[in-house]
């Protein structure tokens, strides 16, 4: 079931403000910068490491598809106007966002066995801007009984936030908080 337009500006605002890791009320490279940096410190990540590069180059490809779907004007920002008027598709998601998702999650799972532990999930998620209550109740959503959230499930989980128009997917719990 699609969400109804007001969900639907608030899931945008959400995510917009969470893009805008400076909080000057807009999108530029810096932010995806800043945000891989947060991602780094927040698990004490060695910043030579393939995953950290991975990170690194998985956030400028990011803003590299959006500021290319969304930036209008050419001015190397991206406002909200822009960003809600020209929102990419899953399509492009696949192909600009998800390199930033794999990389997020494979650096969480400092184990490599394919599972990310609480602690590691919590602290990725407050330091991209997530409320850690909205956090822990996204965890628990999807581990379940298993204490643990599988790369996969969290991959996706990413991409249904962004992509999804479904009220009805996990992230949507950290839709309604204030960034």
């Amino acid at each position: 079931m699609p969400t109804d337009p007001t969900d639907r500006l608030i899931r945008l605002r959400t995510r917009f403000a969470l893009l805008d890791t400076n909080g000057d009320g807009h999108l530029q490279g810096d932010d995806f910068a800043l945000l891989a940096d947060r991602v780094l410190d927040s698990l004490s990540a060695d910043r030579d490491s393939a995953k950290a590069h991975a990170l690194t180059q998985g956030c400028r490809t990011f803003w590299q598809g959006l500021a290319a779907a969304c930036d209008r004007d050419g001015d190397a920002t991206v406002t909200f106007q822009e960003y809600a008027a020209a929102i990419p598709d899953a399509a492009h998601f696949d192909q600009y966002g998800s390199p930033y998702a794999r990389a997020l999650v494979a650096l969480a799972d400092t184990d490599d066995d394919g599972q990310v532990e609480q602690g590691e999930f919590i602290a990725c998620m407050t330091a991209i801007g997530f409320a850690p209550p909205h956090v822990r109740q996204l965890f628990a959503a999807l581990a379940g009984q298993r204490g643990r959230i599988t790369t996969d499930a969290w991959s996706a989980a990413i991409r249904d936030y962004y992509v999804s128009d479904s009220a009805n997917t996990p992230g949507q719990l950290l839709a309604n908080q204030p960034a």
